[in-house]
């Protein structure tokens, strides 16, 4: 081997390795900086007093159309394993497993988890929670439904997470995501810009600030004080297309079932729904496949 040749590969060999280690520390510094906000602020905090809330509230304001986009009654729960992945303080993983779901749960927060456990003991709920990252997360079989709402785009690698969520989910099985839109979110991002230009990257300062600036007023409730901070003071986000997750799907042999909310048709029909979005502030959406036998 020549002496330049030789060179070249040790150059690239470092090069590579090099690259590597960087990757890491920022997708470390990416993940460590939004689970301080969420030890925090545990999200997203909802007021679950009773059977009523967790069943008839939560389902009639989330649930009902999260299930819808995955071709999902309630009745279909009963004896699924489910993967709640990001599950934060735990509400909708308790809900499937009201339902009769054997449910795992994952998350990055102590925090958010202290809470989650502390929901499924109230109504004497089994679900398997764990403190891991999705990309660290191994389990033992593959999952019936999967549920990944709100998490990848706080992450430094979304396609990669939800590459290795397609993997835990079985063949016949479903799985949704929830992103933050390309579209929709945009004037979103010009707000958040503006708070950081006013406050800073400090989370307590960009609080501080939201409180007085957005609100107006003191924060009423533990679950509207996480609801900001969610909103308006996360250290990281990403934006995704409609057409996007649809890459993804194709992928990882998942059909497209259902998304909310709607779109139109094929890619160009999901791009025209995504610009009324935008003028209709609709800044997240859902979308649901099963995975092909």
């Amino acid at each position: 081997m020549s002496y330049l040749v030789s060179k070249v590969i040790r150059t690239w060999k470092t090069e590579t390795h090099l690259y590597f280690y960087i990757s890491i520390e920022i997708m470390d510094k990416i993940a460590r900086a939004v689970n301080q906000l969420y030890e925090k602020y545990p999200y997203p905090y909802l007021p679950v007093k009773s059977e009523n809330d967790l069943i008839g509230k939560l389902h009639h304001n989330v649930m009902a159309n999260i299930l819808e986009t995955a071709g999902l009654e309630i009745t279909s729960l009963s004896g699924k394993t489910i993967l709640d992945a990001g599950c934060g303080t735990g509400e909708k993983a308790c809900y499937y497993s009201y339902h009769g779901a054997n449910v795992s749960a994952i998350d990055l927060s102590s925090a958010s988890l202290l809470r989650a456990r502390e929901l499924a003991d109230k109504f004497n709920l089994a679900v398997d929670f764990k403190q891991c990252d999705i990309a660290d997360f191994t389990p033992f079989n593959q999952f019936d439904h999967i549920f990944c709402l709100g998490v990848l785009h706080h992450t430094s690698d979304p396609y990669t997470r939800f590459g290795k969520l397609a993997g835990m989910c079985k063949p016949g099985g479903t799985i949704t995501v929830g992103l933050y839109n390309t579209y929709g979110r945009l004037w979103h991002r010009l707000r958040r810009m503006k708070i950081r230009k006013k406050a800073g990257n400090n989370i307590e300062k960009r609080m501080d600030y939201v409180e007085r600036a957005i609100f107006g007023r003191k924060f009423k409730s533990a679950h509207e004080k996480a609801f900001a901070a969610d909103k308006y003071a996360n250290p990281y986000e990403s934006y995704h297309s409609v057409g996007e997750v649809l890459g993804w799907f194709d992928k990882n042999d998942i059909s497209f079932t259902g998304a909310y909310p709607q779109t139109g048709k094929g890619k160009i029909g999901a791009l025209i729904t995504q610009l009324k979005w935008l003028s209709a502030r609709k800044g997240f959406f859902i979308v649901s496949g099963k995975k092909n036998p």
